[in-house]
């Protein structure tokens, strides 16, 4: 475990564990649950990836089927350690059935007074394109009291208790449901969102207890075109974004728009991730 500490925060990164912050501690008070911030890579998502054929570069490419938690639950090594940050980096086995590429993960975590920063860099070093996605999940500790969620998408996909899309969102205590401005929830919320403009060249999720002034922002760049909310009246839950939908691959085989990257030989892709905490967390 790597401990990083600011005057008023402190993240606890572990290397082994899928590069994951287990902790994150502002002005004393816990902000992330039992699972942490960790990483989703090449894939997205809780489920396992299903198997595709996709067409890369001169050549049909069978991609999927492997872990939910994708490769990058393991297998970082650690690069540098600091007071204030932590590098390590993953890399991809080609002889893998259910990823057969060659790719380098660089993570980087650095605490400062404005939050926890994930940096990310994807670089391609090998002969052939490669296809990925990279996400970024939160799970969140509870805020005490009755929350208002923030998510400024241009389209909303509500889902049932399966993980279905349900075509029915919750409504806010106002009977009304409108998630581009603060909206309090009195129910779970499920559900996923696509940006498809990006006038702050950002995607933002929030989490907020207006009563106390608490609030979690999950902070990403513009490539980070999907969001997930999974949260309780009390913030308890889950906070996403992801370059690409879940089930990217066999969704991208069957012709749809998921947001999937591809990379050709030599070509690296870069992205932030920031998660904010402030106010009434002491």
């Amino acid at each position: 475990m790597i401990v990083l500490t600011t005057a008023t925060a402190q993240a606890t990164i572990d290397v082994e564990d899928g590069f994951r912050s287990v902790r994150f501690d502002v002005q004393g008070g816990p902000v992330l649950g039992p699972r942490g911030a960790r990483v989703l890579f090449p894939w997205v998502g809780e489920r396992a990836a299903r198997a595709a054929r996709l067409r890369i570069g001169p050549s049909d490419v069978q991609v999927g089927g492997g872990p939910p938690a994708a490769l990058a639950a393991s297998g970082w090594t650690l690069e540098e350690c600091g007071a204030r940050s932590v590098r390590a980096t993953l890399r991809t086995d080609r002889s893998l059935d259910s990823y057969p590429f060659t790719l380098t993960l660089i993570g980087s975590w650095i605490l400062d007074e404005e939050g926890l920063l994930l940096e990310v860099e994807v670089a391609n070093r090998s002969k052939v394109h490669a296809p990925f996605g990279l996400g970024v999940r939160v799970e969140l500790a509870p805020l005490g009291e009755r929350i208002l969620v923030l998510a400024p998408a241009e389209e909303h996909w509500p889902l049932d208790r399966l993980g279905a899309l349900s075509g029915q969102p919750p409504v806010g205590v106002d009977g009304r449901f409108d998630v581009r401005r603060p909206t309090p929830i009195v129910e779970r919320l499920d559900a996923l969102f696509t940006r498809r403009h990006f006038a702050n060249l950002r995607t933002q999720l929030a989490v907020i207890a207006s009563g106390s002034g608490r609030e979690v922002w999950l902070n990403t760049s513009a490539d980070f075109r999907e969001a997930e909310l999974a949260v309780g009246p009390d913030g308890a839950g889950f906070v996403e974004s992801a370059t690409c939908t879940p089930d990217a691959f066999a969704l991208q085989a069957a012709g749809l728009s998921t947001g999937l990257r591809v990379l050709a030989p030599g070509e690296s892709w870069r992205g932030v991730a920031q998660l904010v905490a402030r106010g009434g967390l002491d």
